[in-house]
């Protein structure tokens, strides 16, 4: 594994800063860096990362590799001797539009295309550039193709070695697709109870770490609610965590989201997100300006104003009526870890075909030097992860049962942040 402390030290060039806080009244160490490229001084959301982990060790791993990935995400001169196709082939595209990524009428602006490659068929393939390059500030927003296109970092990911990363990368979208996917429909999500847990699986290390995590964020006087999202036969289970809470009178609801094979895994993840979620609401709490009460003007462009969004009244409230669907049923069972090809093959069972994107390159030489790979997956036919609502893209995907199409129309936006 890549060296995490001498990762996140500024000198080697992907951070400016960055800090490792003593374990928090839940018991979770936490990571906090700022990006070299990010905006000057860290402001906001949009140049810092962070991991809040049940160790020291695991929240700057954690903490390192989102660094890395997001640092990646930022265009770069070298772009066009690695990137750039120069002859860009119509068979080659992924239908940017269709899968609500872009905005049809880009088509008539010329822009970059980055070479990329089908993870189903090894073949070279072309995406966009506005999709997959993420540096929020400092991004193509300007430039008159950059208002169709509303990029995320969903699908970023950095690791040991390039296949690590295509795992981490192709998993994510399948977590955001399957949890977006809950959003816009509203299923009754399958409730978590400590009870479910198999007495020959108490005795198990993550097992323990996970129950002792929740046991003390119960006596801090939070209450998390843990469920799963209905299972459809993938390869993965997806866990949810919600917190509804509030901090000095201003309520606001926390959502961390973890997909595993492995249903400990997830809930611990989804806990340990939703927890790192609630302390961003925390500290945001005690800032001067009071929240608004109403929803009516108010547009989501970014994550600084989807956690203000956030702490509105009537989001909190159909976060709760969500909340209160839920149904006790027994927990998923562990299944066997799947491997790349799975991934991408349950994913083309779905009608969403993977291309991973290398972006290592763009990383410090230093940081590349201690083994860092870095890139992302697009996966068109996943549901997107909309950063900014006011953009208004559209797309028409097929629901999660496979038998019928549905076109995206959720008016509340989501609470990932």
């Amino acid at each position: 594994m890549v060296d995490p402390v001498r990762t996140l030290d500024p000198s080697l060039g992907l951070v400016s800063r960055a800090a490792v806080y003593l374990p928090n009244e839940v018991g979770l160490w936490r990571t906090v860096a700022y990006l070299a490229n990010g905006l000057q001084g860290g402001i906001g959301l949009s140049g810092t990362v962070g991991a809040f982990d049940v160790s020291r060790r695991l929240s700057m791993t954690r903490g390192a590799g989102e660094a890395v990935e997001r640092f990646a995400l930022a265009p770069v001169p070298a772009d066009s001797d690695y990137l750039v196709a120069d002859n860009v082939c119509p068979e080659r595209r992924i239908d940017f539009a269709a899968a609500g990524l872009g905005d049809a009428s880009a088509k008539t602006f010329e822009f970059p295309w980055y070479r990329a490659t089908d993870l189903l068929t090894g073949a070279e393939s072309h995406v966009p550039a506005p999709a997959v390059d993420y540096s929020p500030g400092k991004s193509n927003e300007g430039a008159p193709v950059g208002r169709f296109f509303d990029p995320s970092p969903n699908g970023a990911a950095a690791g040991p070695s390039e296949h690590f990363a295509k795992v981490a990368g192709v998993a994510e979208i399948l977590e955001r697709d399957a949890f977006l996917w809950a959003w816009e429909l509203r299923p009754s999500l399958e409730k978590f109870r400590v009870d479910d847990i198999a007495d020959g699986c108490s005795s198990d290390p993550e097992t323990r770490s996970f129950v002792r995590l929740l046991e003390a964020a119960r006596v801090a006087g939070v209450a998390p609610t843990l469920a799963f999202v209905p299972d459809d036969g993938g390869p993965l289970e997806t866990a949810v965590c919600v917190i509804l809470g509030g901090e000095r009178g201003r309520l606001f609801g926390s959502v961390g989201i973890k997909a595993s094979a492995h249903p400990i895994s997830a809930l611990r993840g989804a806990l340990q997100e939703g927890l790192q979620i609630r302390e961003l609401f925390r500290a945001r709490a005690q800032r001067a300006d009071v929240p608004r009460s109403t929803m009516s003007g108010f547009v989501v462009t970014n994550d600084e104003s989807r956690a203000d969004f956030w702490t509105m009244g009537p989001a909190i409230a159909e976060l709760r009526a969500w909340v209160q669907s839920f149904r006790a049923l027994p927990m998923p069972r562990d299944r066997p870890a799947p491997d790349l090809d799975a991934l991408v093959k349950y994913l083309a069972e779905k009608g969403i075909s993977a291309h991973w994107v290398s972006l290592t390159h763009r990383l410090p030489s230093a940081i590349q030097e201690l083994g860092w790979e870095a890139g992302k997956a697009i996966c068109p036919g996943a549901f997107p992860l909309t950063m900014n609502e006011s953009k208004g893209l559209s797309a028409v995907l097929t629901k999660p049962d496979g038998r019928s199409d549905h076109k995206l129309t959720t008016s509340m936006p989501h609470p990932l942040i």
